[in-house]
């Protein structure tokens, strides 16, 4: 007798990541079957298709870039100055933080996460690179610091939103003065 391989329906998978996600950014140390009773699944449905807490929290990881890296290309405009570039990415990304705050603290060491992150921070390096270009940035300012800047800024500002004392607008908008104009 061979064995049968259980397809899971799309719907139910997607039923299970929004219920993982929705669960892990109200408790970002839920359990499997906290997932699988907000997902009105089994932990045996949950679990033959996430097999550990990991590859699930890594699933969202992948879920959280392919998100991000959509909403910035919605966003990008022709002919865009590095800063309204830089704006335009804020303004993008920073609103997912409602969505995806929870993996700050949920780190995964997916190789496929590692990857596209990396993608993500070469885009970020050449609009770096830009904005020192047009003087939005001072050039003897290394790329690298500049680009963990831009990184760190979108974090804070997810936990911003999150904590209830800054919008999304508000968010953005600090977000690129402090990388721009520092603090005054």
């Amino acid at each position: 007798m061979s064995a049968r391989r259980h397809v899971i329906r799309p719907a139910t998978l997607e039923a299970i990541v929004e219920a993982a996600i929705r669960v892990l950014n109200a408790n970002a140390g839920a359990t499997m079957s906290e997932v699988a009773a907000q997902a009105g699944v089994g932990r045996a449905t949950l679990h033959r298709h996430f097999h550990t807490r990991d590859d699930l929290v890594s699933a969202i990881g992948i879920r959280c870039i392919e998100d991000m890296n959509a909403a910035v290309r919605a966003e990008a405009t022709a002919g865009q100055s590095a800063v309204d570039r830089l704006r335009s990415m804020f303004r993008a990304v920073i609103p997912l933080g409602d969505r995806y705050s929870f993996l700050g603290t949920n780190c995964t060491d997916d190789p496929r996460v590692r990857e596209g992150y990396g993608m993500q921070l070469q885009w970020v390096m050449a609009l770096v690179e830009d904005l020192k270009e047009q003087g939005d940035v001072d050039r003897d300012v290394p790329s690298p610091w500049v680009a963990a800047q831009i990184d760190q800024l979108v974090w804070t500002a997810w936990n911003a939103i999150a904590a209830g004392y800054l919008s999304a607008d508000e968010a953005t908008e600090l977000a690129l003065r402090t990388l721009t104009e520092g603090l005054r």
